[in-house]
């Protein structure tokens, strides 16, 4: 299917050196299984003329004969050695994934391919590539526009590898098995979910080169294409740059508060990339495989459960987990899910909150309604203040049963944008109280960092003054690190 105009009876043109490799060997069997045809049909056909019955030919008694036995014994071994010997010494050659230029995170979803440079030039470059062949052209009023070439096989944001190099590709997927496939570069590696596999190609020729998850993986599996940019190795440098430029550009603020019209029309943007396929533009899934989210529970019920399903899929059915989106895009599908259609909860969810979930912090589990002069994000509780943490005599370093309490400081910070917290920390008054004052500013200093690293920013984190309390070392209040809402 992939590129099938230019190859409609044979293999496409090879463009690595392993396709060429692959095309050769196809050939050479053919030739092979073209030979033994003609010499075993043409014996057969001659025979059966030359001693026809009606030339009164008698037909020879004997039951064996070694020597022939022997011949058509020993002569398939030998013509299947000279056929195995190349092919084992290509397919070793297509597992040599040793020494790459650049390594590519291919990953399947239900149906597109996520793409991240982990190695090499471009390192840190995230692409998705949807396939963008107009709807209109597939089954609308358009059809005749359709691409000679790339009906089917176009995507909206391909990969770019550059010429001559050697590009590791590690494949997996987020939900169903799929199969990354690209028949010039003569690689076809399944993705499968939980596992990573993994090929290479170098291609040696510029181009764009196309292909498709080979691997049946639900009802749009003919809707995957891939598409692979070969440019020089100037032009993938200014790609490279472009990219990381762009990416620098829209930057999204974890900590910015977006009103209820903002994630709206984000999110619409979000769910018609990603769900309406299986949930439908208008929200009336596919049952029972894609329940609907027009009235649904989850889209009217508890918030956080609407985010945890999101973030982590739902087992046993077709919802697979879409960490891959980011914060900013969760918040804003989860709201526009709950505002949409004939639903009108009337709530939203901040991009921190999604992020302080990422982290493993709760969120309130009832939607809470956006006030009417201003958006507000999901409330956490506020049990979550005061918060103590308590050291080791002498120590300054985040004891490992403060985990939870950073978490839900955390929770609560991204649940109510505006907050800020004050950091105290206490000591007691024996032995010198300038080293003990001096413990107690470090050990607020490593909570005030373990909160940075939750996903608070450091302008909602106030320092105060280290406080000494009655009591000595021993003493557990005079141990401790106390978080209060600011004030």
């Amino acid at each position: 299917m992939a590129q099938a105009s230019e190859a409609r009876y044979n293999l496409q043109t090879p463009v690595t050196q392993i396709a060429q490799q692959v095309y050769d060997l196809h050939t050479a069997m053919l030739v092979v299984c073209l030979v033994i045809f003609l010499a075993v049909f043409g014996v057969m056909f001659y025979s059966v003329y030359a001693h026809r019955k009606s030339k009164g030919a008698v037909a020879a008694q004997w039951h064996e004969n070694t020597t022939v036995e022997i011949l058509w014994t020993i002569i398939p071994v030998f013509i299947l050695l000279g056929m195995a010997w190349p092919a084992t010494k290509t397919v070793l050659a297509m597992k040599d994934t040793s020494n790459p230029d650049i390594t590519i995170k291919a990953t399947g979803y239900q149906w597109k391919w996520g793409y991240d440079y982990l190695k090499g030039e471009g390192e840190g470059i995230r692409l998705v590539s949807n396939l963008s062949t107009p709807q209109s052209q597939i089954g609308g009023d358009q059809q005749a526009a359709r691409s000679q070439t790339a009906y089917l096989l176009e995507v909206d944001d391909p990969l770019v590898v550059p010429v001559g190099k050697k590009i590791r590709l590690l494949t997996t997927a987020n939900d169903v098995i799929h199969a990354w496939w690209v028949p010039a570069f003569a690689v076809k590696q399944d993705a499968i979910p939980g596992f990573i596999r993994d090929t290479w190609f170098r291609a040696d020729k510029e181009g764009i080169y196309r292909g498709n998850c080979a691997e049946l993986c639900g009802k749009d599996h003919g809707f995957m294409p891939i598409e692979v940019h070969v440019v020089s190795a100037d032009k993938y440098s200014s790609w490279v740059a472009g990219r990381k430029k762009a990416a620098a550009a829209v930057a999204e603020d974890p900590s910015k508060t977006y009103s209820l019209a903002e994630l709206k029309t984000k999110g619409q943007q979000v769910y018609d990339a990603n769900c309406s396929a299986c949930h439908q533009a208008t929200g009336k899934g596919l049952a029972p495989a894609f329940p609907p989210l027009d009235g649904s529970k989850i889209a009217t019920g508890p918030i956080a459960e609407h985010i945890g399903i999101v973030l982590n899929g739902k087992a046993g059915t077709a919802m697979s987990a879409w960490r891959q989106l980011s914060d900013t895009e969760i918040a804003a599908v989860v709201t526009f899910e709950r505002n949409n259609w004939g639903n009108a909860v009337g709530d939203l969810v901040q991009p921190s909150v999604i992020r302080a979930m990422r982290g493993g912090a709760q969120v309130a589990t009832a939607a809470v309604p956006a006030p009417a002069a201003k958006d507000a994000s999901v409330a956490a509780p506020a049990a979550a203040l005061p918060a103590k943490v308590y050291f080791q005599v002498g120590k300054s370093t985040l004891p490992a049963d403060a985990i939870d309490s950073v978490k839900a400081v955390a929770g609560y910070l991204a649940a109510k944008p505006g907050a800020k917290v004050d950091i105290t920390g206490y000591t007691d008054k024996s032995g010198s109280l300038d080293k003990n004052l001096e413990l107690a500013k470090e050990r607020a200093k490593t909570v005030r960092d373990a909160l940075k690293e939750a996903g608070v920013a450091a302008d909602r984190i106030n320092m105060k003054k280290p406080e000494a309390v009655t009591g000595d070392g021993d003493n557990k209040e005079a141990r401790r690190v106390e978080i209060n809402p600011a004030g």
